[in-house]
Formats: structure tokens, sequence, C-alpha cells
């Protein structure tokens, strides 16, 4: 058997012996199996790269390779023109994912192969489209006016509203669709295929109250609907969200197992969340931004989140503060193994006083940890902090702390970093967190050894004076060794594991 090595195919090689003796099937299943995750990935044309090197393995695997048709479904024209004819003549007749990449700085735009995908559309699965290119609108007009009766997933990403807002795609002859993303581009919510859709994704657009109805509309067509991302729908400058112009009804979306909406004009993100009822086994990833004087910046719009966080295995907090602006995140690890519960806070910019940062931070914290505090769920906090240094400061951090020590009883790991994490540490050297096992520090540009090494000393004497009642360190993460031997070995002898990433 004739064998090629290079460095990606050494392990295969090794294991070939083994391999060959497998019948051309199974072999063939195996192969499938090795390219799946870049065949699924976010650059999936990079999978003919992994193919070539395991054409080279063998001549065996070569033919397994070129006489399989699966593994050439992919029609892309960002690699070599050739590649266009070899994947048709492999591909035989099966259902085809195509990739149409046409960017602006492409002076000569590849128009043959548009008509080639075009001549296509019976065999079109999935059709991902990247078109950046108005001066050949015309030719993207007559493709997606290709009816494409197999087609199922359909992304677009586009700045060319003209097109894809208006048009009826594939003359309204996709019987098989339901899954829509597009990305700079507003659907066509009148669309007769928008509904029955499994998936949906809108992101980056400009919309206005007429895109937010047809949303809604999708989403009451769509009871089977899986996966909603909805992200960073922006207002345009100096004007406000509209009413719509009917009222919400509760929209049950039993099957949905992921629900993102992100940077979503807060009127509408309120009537969304207040009438999708929200499945027990959906991941759900909320990110709003907020108004610092908005009130209550939490519970009228999460209420059926509560008791998703109520009964969480794991809650993680995490603040950053820098240059006045705050984002709160609360991310809860379900326990029924889907997936997170994560609501994102970000307050809009503005110039505060660290305090009123702090103030704004822990206002949201006191709301969304409720339902929580007398539950004992394991509490992980992450304060990033880069606030300039000033008088003020220790005493923000101190009483900061202390709040967070009186609504969170069960915070067992706490992370600092940023330039406030020397603070942060001093801060903890007091009688707080009696739960505290693990302690964390990282992007700090310069270690603050001595206050790590009074923050653990400190807190291994008082749980020496307090028994039960107070935990020592258990394990601690640092950035990097400290130069200082002496150091480390004072460190070893107060906690039980120590983790050096640099």
């Amino acid at each position: 058997m004739e064998t090629t090595v290079t460095p990606h195919t050494q392990g295969a090689v090794e294991f070939a012996p083994h391999i060959h003796r497998f019948p051309v099937e199974l072999l063939q299943h195996l192969l499938s199996l090795a390219v799946a995750e870049i065949r699924h990935g976010n650059r999936p044309w990079h999978v003919y790269s992994r193919i070539v090197e395991l054409r080279l393995v063998s001549t065996r695997w070569l033919a397994a390779i070129d006489s399989h048709p699966s593994l050439w479904t992919l029609l892309t024209n960002r690699l070599s023109p050739s590649l266009v004819s070899i994947v048709l003549e492999k591909s035989g007749k099966l259902p085809l994912d195509v990739d149409l990449c046409i960017q602006s700085f492409n002076t000569d735009p590849p128009l043959h192969y548009v008509d080639i995908v075009t001549s296509l559309a019976e065999r079109w699965r999935s059709l991902d489209i990247v078109w950046h290119h108005p001066e050949q609108d015309e030719a993207l007009r007559n493709l997606l006016l290709t009816p494409a009766p197999r087609l199922k997933a359909v992304s677009i990403v586009s700045f060319d509203n003209d097109v894809f807002g208006t048009i009826s795609l594939f003359d309204n002859m996709a019987p098989d669709l339901d899954s829509i993303s597009t990305r700079l581009v507003l659907p066509n919510w009148n669309w007769f295929l928008m509904k029955g859709l499994r998936k949906l994704a809108v992101g980056e657009v400009f919309p206005d109250v007429r895109d937010f109805e047809g949303l809604v509309r999708v989403l009451i067509a769509s009871p089977n609907m899986e996966k909603l991302e909805v992200r960073r729908w922006k207002v345009r400058d100096g004007t406000r969200p509209g009413e719509p112009s009917f009222k919400l009804e509760p929209i049950v979306l039993d099957s949905l197992h992921l629900f993102a909406l992100h940077g979503f004009p807060l009127p509408w993100a309120d009537k969304l969340l207040e009438a999708i009822r929200i499945p027990q086994r959906c991941a759900v990833d909320i990110e709003l931004n907020l108004d610092p004087s908005s009130q209550p910046p939490l519970s009228k719009r999460m209420e059926q989140l509560q008791a998703r966080i109520a009964g969480s295995s794991l809650l993680k907090v995490v603040f950053l503060t820098d240059e006045g602006i705050s984002y709160a995140k609360y991310i809860c690890h379900g326990t029924d193994g889907v997936g997170d519960t994560s609501i994102s806070l970000q307050y809009a910019e503005r110039h505060l006083q660290p305090s009123g940062d702090f103030q704004l931070w822990l206002s949201s914290l006191a709301e969304i940890t409720e339902s929580v505090q007398t539950s004992g769920i394991p509490v992980h906090i992450t304060i990033f902090s880069n606030i300039p240094p000033h008088p003020g400061s220790p005493d923000t951090l101190t009483s900061t702390l202390k709040s967070v020590d009186e609504l969170l009883p069960s915070l067992y790991k706490a992370t600092f970093a940023g330039s406030a994490a020397g603070q942060l540490l001093s801060c903890t050297s007091s009688p707080s967190f009696p739960n505290l096992s693990d302690l964390e520090v990282r992007a700090v540009k310069v270690t603050p050894w001595k206050e790590i090494l009074e923050c653990v000393s400190a807190r291994s004497e008082l749980a020496t004076i307090q028994g039960r009642k107070f935990k020592a360190l258990r394990s601690i993460s640092l950035p990097r060794r400290p130069i200082d031997e002496e150091a480390h070995e004072r460190l070893s002898t107060l906690v039980e594991s120590i983790v050096y990433r640099g």
C-alpha cells in the first residue's frame, strides 16, 4: 500500500494498517467523521484542505474519498475555481450546501459562478450568501427569485436591503425551508415562507416598529421554533422605538432550546420577554442596554427567569467597570443539562464616579439574587475593575464587597482582575465571605504579591480561630509564578493548590 506521510497525517498513517482492513463503506464513514467538525464550523470551506491531506495517506484512502459523494457536497467560490468542477463531478446528484461570497473588492466578480449556482437550484440544501457588491444586484435578484424545492436553510450577510427586504425569496417555492439567518439586512417579514420556522437569527440591523411587528408575527406562526437569536437591533440616532399597532398575546414556543436577545431596544424587549413563554429546558442569553435611571432594572423584565435562577446549580456574577461604563452579568448553570441562563445588563455610557458605578451594579445584583440568597447555590463572582486611583477608591471597594457578602452568602470563588485587583484583595482580607475557598487573580499588568500574601495569610488565621464558621482558601490561581521563591513556598503552606497560568 503506497503511503505519503505529512505532519497532519502522521497519526492516520500509524493507524492505517488497522483501518485498511475495514470495509470501504466503514472507512468512508470514519473519514466523514474526521472532517465533520470543520465541515460544520465557521469556515466550512476549509474542509477541502483536510480532505486533500487525507487523500495523501494512501491510494486506498484516495479512492475511498473520491468515490464518496457526501464528502464533496460543499460548493464554494472561496478557493480555487477548479474546485467547483471537481465538486460537481464527485458529488453526484446529492443535495448541495452552497457558499456564495461576492465582496466589493472583487473588481471582477465571479458572475459565472453565480450562474452555475442558479442552475443548480433544485439541488440546494443550504444557501450561505455574503454579498457586498451593489453593482451586481441584478444577478443576486435573479438567483434569489429561483425556486428551491429542497432548500432547508438560508443565511444572508449583506448591506443591500433593497433586494432582501422587498422580494419574495425563491418565488415562494421553498417548501422545506425552516432556517433563516440574516446579518446587516432585514428579511421581508411579509414573505409567504416566513412561517413554520425552526431557526431564526436576525442581527446588526436598523429596524423600525414594523420590523418588530414582523418578528412577532413570525414567532406566532412558528410554534415549533427551536432556536431564536436576535442580536444588535439598533434604533437610528435621534429616534425612539415605536409602539406596535397591536397588543402582544402570549407566544408559546414549547420546542425552544436556545433564546438569545442581545442589544434589543428596551420597549420591545419588555414586550417580547413578557409575551414569550420560555420552556424550562431552554438555554437563555439576555443582554440589554439600560439607562442608569431605569428602575427597576430587572424585576419587571425577568420575572419568568427568577425561578430558573433559583433552580440553578451554580450562579456566576461578573462585574466590569472602566471609565465610568458599568456592566452586570449573571450566568446561571441549569441542572437539567441543557445550558445556561445568562442575563447581562449594560448601562448606557456616562461618566459616573466609581461609587455610582458600583451602586448601579449592586442594585441589579440585589434584585437578581433575592430568590437565591437562602437556597445555598454556590456563587462565583468576578470583578474586573480599572478604577483610576484616588482617595475614595478603597472605601468604595470595601463597602461594595461588604454588600456583596450580604447578598451572596454562598460565594465560594472570587476572581479579581484589572488594576483594582490589589485593592480588592486587601478588602477580602477582612472576615468576609466565610464560604470562600477559591481565589483567582488575572488580567493584571503587575501581580500584587504583597496583597496576595496578606489576603491568604489573614484568611488562614481567621479559619484557625473561627473553625468551621470560616473556610480557609483551598486553591489560588495566579497569572505568573513569583520571582521570589520564598513567596511561593509561603503560599504552598497556606493553600492546597496553586495554579500559575503564565
